[in-house]
């Protein structure tokens, strides 16, 4: 008697514990279908994400190699713009060494024939800083 239920309780422990491996396994069946799901629904975010920024790059890949194919012609651009002020500076600087040579002249003739100069020349001779006191006094 003794025998048989230590038989009965070890097939009863036994049945409990194949139901207990079944629960598992199956509660281990579930977390991991259940992980598979969250990890392929991450993946597939992260893709869509990841293929926004590959599709942005693209557009950026783009406007640099625009603005790179740009680069040449504004540097010549550049470069000409440079050189014409360059022109104009010296063409300006050889014009203010010229009209002060024939405002001078015009002060030596104004001095010698004893004649005063006009109000607008005596202002622009001011605005230059050149004195028009040894001048003949207006009459």
């Amino acid at each position: 008697m003794l025998q048989s239920q230590l038989k009965d309780s070890a097939a009863a422990g036994r049945m409990r514990l194949e139901n207990t491996q079944e629960k598992c396994r199956r509660q281990l069946a579930a977390a991991d279908a259940h992980a598979r799901q969250r990890l392929e629904a991450e993946a597939a975010q992260h893709e869509r994400e990841t293929e926004k920024l590959r599709t942005r790059l693209r557009d950026l890949a783009t406007i640099n190699v625009d603005i790179a194919c740009e680069i040449p012609e504004l540097k010549a651009q550049v470069t000409e713009l440079q050189l014409e002020n360059a022109r104009l500076l010296h063409s300006q600087g050889a014009d203010i060494k010229e009209l002060m040579q024939i405002a001078g002249r015009l002060f030596e003739l104004s001095a010698r024939l004893g004649l005063p100069l006009d109000k607008a020349t005596r202002e622009i001779f001011a605005r230059r800083g050149w004195r028009t006191n040894t001048l003949v006094p207006d009459q």
